[in-house]
């Protein structure tokens, strides 16, 4: 996998708050210390020594300029999925909507398919305030919810295996 693609998922992983910038950090040192130094890019000791999450997300935005961003957001939406016992269906859904919102192509396939799931949602929601007021009726609501977000996301699921054999020197 190209390092760029990988700097942009980190990027959007972490504007999302899946990612924390230790992570990057870790992997990036795991990269200098089992690398010959010649293999090393200068930008990671800049990244791995990046004083806050701030500065991190600059230079993974500098990095990353030019990067298409479906492929990465495939792979953050197969993250989601394989961690998503780390939320709840509501973070779920915000951070889905958070990465639909972050993609600078709002007409791609990946972004109308995570708006268009956040839309349904939203309607759901907006339905259950208005007219059902029963308990059972309220959490088959909730489980169609979860269950939508859960298959959408399993969608991705190959992805996040390909990031998990990332290769930062190519």
């Amino acid at each position: 996998m190209d390092r760029y693609i990988l700097y942009e998922t980190y990027r959007l992983g972490m504007l999302i708050g899946h990612f924390e910038p230790a992570e990057l950090i870790k992997e990036i040192d795991g990269f200098i210390a089992d690398s010959p130094i010649e293999e090393i890019p200068h930008v990671f000791y800049v990244l791995s020594l990046a004083s806050n999450r701030r500065v991190m997300l600059e230079l993974l935005t500098d990095l990353a300029k030019g990067v298409d961003e479906e492929l990465p957001s495939c792979i953050v939406a197969g993250l989601l999925y394989r961690d998503q016992d780390r939320y709840t269906t509501e973070e779920l859904y915000q951070k889905i909507g958070l990465l639909a919102s972050l993609l600078s192509d709002q007409d791609g396939d990946v972004a109308v398919e995570f708006s268009e799931l956040i839309k349904a949602y939203d309607a759901a929601q907006k339905a259950y305030g208005l007219r059902f007021k029963r308990k059972k009726t309220r959490e088959r609501m909730l489980a169609k919810n979860e269950k939508n977000i859960k298959d959408t996301l399993q969608k991705y699921e190959k992805y996040a295996e390909e990031f998990e054999y990332k290769s930062w020197g190519s």
